[in-house]
């Protein structure tokens, strides 16, 4: 933004050159209202957000493009704003064969920061690989094509010295190699810079000025503000266009009023070229002219160049009134983080000027307010930014207490905040008889999300119907997310359920994000206590209310990932995978919470999925949404099933340990569950330890610590039990069927097949072979219908080692008298080799007697064997 550039700049020039070719009409009413902020002349009639303008301008080419080859062409996409990135990235992966996009970007940019080359490079890469997608690389020139470059210039073919000479000085690039030629070859041109900042010194003072204003104004150049900027006559200008253009720096159409540089190098050139004080002149200029000249640009644009203008001109007052005025515009059509930089630069205003209040027509208490609530959605940068520019000593004393609760770090995801203790209560206290203002209703919301007790429940209220009174829909949502939160951490989700579906309710049709926010609340607020079917609903409504979901991602992420926890829930593994794999592309790393689902699933599906990325996350206490107890739950899931139980207790351990972990009971009872089943199948095949005992006794005491919600909360313990008297060699028989009862009740259809096999064991174990089979084929009939290879493989081990794939045989006149006296034998505890010494035969031969006596018998081993034989009396 430093250069004049401005969000939507690239849209915005889009919809004019689409105007200008095809006429006004091509755009229908309803687009023609909801671009209006975008449109030149146009003036917005109604309240336009970020994500209904984008999607109207994606549904507009969708629609141009199924009727006629559209191409649109982005240049210089590495200056290019996020909304532009967004809608390329959005329009090359969704719309329909009949768009071509043509875009350019510059990478290895050695003046680029290394965090936006990465990010640019990830863009990038993100772009190659989208279906459709060709990649025209366009390399440094070798030796050969600089010579033909040459030739082409300057119409011969040059000297052997010429020609290594221009080589070595242009480094390949097409660019030098022309402003070489252009230049004689001189020797001081070595780099683009040089190139361009020689094309530049041979300008009149006249042009100069021109290069310098169009420099700083780049991004919103037009010939006819050219010449108030200049305060030039019209020849005047025309006279330094013809030199510019001469001198191949500047490009003009006059059907479109516009002006360009010829080439991205020679406008950075300029702008490294002008001086501080004079660039200072020309921002100020710039300001100027764009509040003389309304609708020259689209209204919103308009607002933010302005604001953008007077801040680099380092004109504080007038930098406060324009962006006052510009923040209508940044909250229709920017993003959190760039919004944040408005209000940093508003509250940083009160900190300069005595009568920043007049200027502004705010208060600063004002100010702080609704700054803070776009900071609570701005990442933790941005929003640390914000805070530390507050100027605290203007402050009276409620509003430093206001200041101490509101700028606490962010907690991570499922984690309470724990900063600061004492400022919930000292806040609340002085703000008990507040006016009621933006301010006041964020510390009722803030103060009470953090308080247990009534009074917190009561603050939180009080600021809901507050802000729903005043119309204040940001103030609505806060108050709603933190109060949910509340209730669902202090263990009443139903009272979270009751106020997300009373603000839903409020705002029925409400696509903006605030509500889908909530809707993704509710859903993991119903499903925590086991209501899948209410729990789908909300997920749903939150999906559908996403016309074009990647244009918020964030929102969408948060959907997904509490979609998906119902999903692998219930059974509905088909769906969850689809949704996982179809919005993974879109997050900008892989350790959030919907990929750690995504594993999860691949573990319950496979038996297996690439977790080291993972082994980092564990201790990190918000690894990009992540939260803790999630990741270590995979973490042990993939340990379980690797064998590796010590890995798991390991990783498992602080869960049960440590409080902060403790606040996550919500997500920690299926870690409960999944670790418990993966002792009591070890001991079970006879790995009982002391260390398997030890680690069960401690999940045992952290479980009975958790709150328990709703049916769900019901049927874990009784799972958990089943486990333990699996594990210490009791019946589980009894806790399994009600564990059983449970988990059909509520629909969790994994589970159910876990415990159907888990029956099959102990009913083979205690005798009750027909009641095993019946659990054996329940359970493997689900299993093969989620296509659980784990499960599968479960169900394969109980039928082979417990005989359980047949009718159990007939002992009379099966066995030889020589298998008789083997398995007798066997009773006693012989080894092979022992009954081979006493037979007098081989240790082979007392084998394969051994083997034939376990498959007439269908037995799974020695053990079985001879109680079967003792049943139908073969050893008496």
């Amino acid at each position: 933004m430093t250069t004049g550039e401005i969000p939507f700049g690239v849209v915005a020039d889009t919809l004019r050159d689409l105007v200008r070719v095809a006429g006004v009409d091509v755009l229908l009413p309803v687009e023609r209202d909801v671009l209006a902020p975008l449109l030149p002349g146009a003036a917005p009639s109604q309240q336009v957000e970020r994500v209904q303008l984008l999607s109207t301008f994606l549904d507009l080419l969708e629609r141009l493009a199924g009727e006629r080859l559209v191409v649109w062409v982005v240049e210089d996409l590495h200056w290019a704003d996020s909304a532009t990135r967004d809608l390329v990235g959005l329009a090359a992966r969704t719309l329909p064969d009949g768009l071509l996009i043509v875009a350019t970007v510059r990478t290895d940019d050695p003046e680029r920061t290394p965090s936006a080359e990465a990010a640019l490079t990830s863009y990038v890469a993100g772009l190659a690989r989208t279906p459709g997608c060709e990649v025209l690389r366009v390399p440094r020139l070798v030796p050969d094509a600089v010579q033909r470059q040459l030739r082409d210039l300057l119409g011969e073919r040059p000297s052997a010295d010429v020609a290594s000479r221009v080589e070595r000085l242009s480094d390949g690039i097409p660019f030098v190699v022309e402003e070489l030629v252009a230049a004689a070859g001189r020797p001081e041109m070595t780099t683009a810079a040089a190139v361009a900042a020689g094309r530049l010194g041979s300008l009149s003072p006249e042009t100069r000025r021109l290069a310098e204003a169009a420099a700083v104004g780049d991004g919103h150049l037009r010939i006819s503000l050219l010449e108030q900027v200049l305060d030039v006559t019209s020849e005047e200008l025309d006279a330094a266009l013809v030199e510019a253009m001469r001198a191949g720096i500047l490009t003009t159409d006059h059907e479109q009023d516009a002006v360009g540089f010829r080439h991205a190098l020679l406008r950075e050139a300029t702008s490294r070229e002008t001086g501080p004080g004079a660039r200072r002149s020309w921002h100020r200029r710039w300001a100027e002219v764009l509040e003389d000249n309304p609708g020259v640009l689209a209204a919103d644009p308009a607002a933010l160049a302005v604001a953008e203008h007077w801040h680099q001109a380092r004109d504080v007052r007038r930098a406060l009134a324009a962006t006052v005025a510009a923040l209508p515009a940044a909250e229709r059509i920017c993003r959190s983080d760039e919004e944040i930089v408005l209000w940093t630069r508003v509250i940083s205003a009160f900190g300069d000027l005595g009568d920043a209040q007049a200027v502004a027509g705010l208060s600063l208490r004002r100010v702080m307010g609704l700054g803070a609530e776009v900071a609570a959605m701005a990442t933790r940068a941005r929003s640390r930014d914000f805070w530390d520019t507050v100027p605290v000593g203007r402050l009276d004393g409620a509003e430093k207490l206001a200041h101490r609760l509101l700028s606490s770090d962010k907690a991570g995801k499922g984690e309470s905040n724990l900063a600061d203790r004492d400022a919930p209560q000292a806040a609340a206290d002085a703000f008990e008889d507040s006016v009621v203002d933006e301010l006041a209703i964020l510390v009722w919301s803030a103060a009470g999300s953090r308080m247990s007790d009534d009074r917190g429940r009561s603050l939180v209220e009080r600021a809901l119907n507050a802000a729903h009174e005043r119309g204040h829909r940001r103030g609505v949502f806060m108050a709603a997310q933190l109060g949910s939160y509340r209730a669902q951490v202090n263990g009443d989700p139903d009272v979270a359920v009751s106020m997300l579906e009373r603000v839903l309710s409020w705002y029925p049709d409400e696509t903006w994000e605030g509500m889908l926010a909530s809707l993704g609340n509710l859903t993991w607020c119903e499903l925590i206590q086991g209501r899948h079917a209410r729990a789908e609903a909300a997920a749903r409504e939150g999906l559908s209310r996403l016309r074009h979901p990647h244009l918020s991602v964030t929102m969408w992420e948060h959907l997904v990932e509490n979609a998906t926890a119902s999903w692998l829930l219930t059974g509905r593994w088909r769906e969850a995978r689809e949704l996982l794999d179809a919005s993974a592309p879109w997050w900008d790393d892989d350790v959030r919470t919907s990929n750690a689902r995504s594993d999860i699933l691949r573990l319950m599906q496979e038996g297996r999925a690439e977790v080291s990325r993972w082994r980092e996350r564990a201790v990190d206490p918000a690894p990009q949404g992540a939260a803790r107890a999630l990741v270590r739950e995979l973490l042990a899931r993939s340990d379980a099933l690797a064998g590796d139980l010590a890995s798991m207790r390991a990783v498992l351990a602080p869960a049960w340990r440590e409080e902060d972990f403790l606040l996550s009971d919500d997500q920690l009872w299926s870690a409960v569950v999944a670790a418990s089943r993966a002792e009591a199948d070890a001991a079970i095949t006879g790995s009982r330890t002391d260390e398997a005992a030890a680690h069960l006794g401690e999940l045992q005491v952290a479980a009975d610590r958790f709150r328990r919600y709703g049916a769900l909360g019901e049927v874990w313990p009784l799972d958990l039990a089943a486990q333990l008297d699996r594990f210490h060699g009791r019946d589980a028989r009894p806790a399994l069927r009600a564990a059983l009862e449970g988990w059909e009740r509520i629909g969790h259809v994994p589970d159910v097949a876990t415990t159907h096999l888990s029956l099959a064991e102990q009913e083979a174990v205690h005798g009750d072979r027909e009641a095993a089979r019946r659990h054996l084929a329940a359970g493997r009939a689900i299993a093969e219908d989620l296509a659980a290879r784990p499960m599968l493989a479960r169900a394969d081990a109980l039928a082979e080692g417990y005989a359980l794939t047949s009718r159990e045989r007939r002992t009379d006149d099966v066995l030889t008298e020589r298998e008789v006296e083997v398995l007798r034998l066997v009773a006693e505890g012989m080894t092979n080799g022992q009954i081979g010494a006493k037979l007098f035969v081989s240790p082979k031969t007392a084998s394969v007697h051994v083997s034939h006596i376990l498959a007439k018998l269908g037995a799974a081993n020695r053990t079985e064997a001879a109680a079967t034989a003792r049943r139908h009396g073969l050893l008496e």
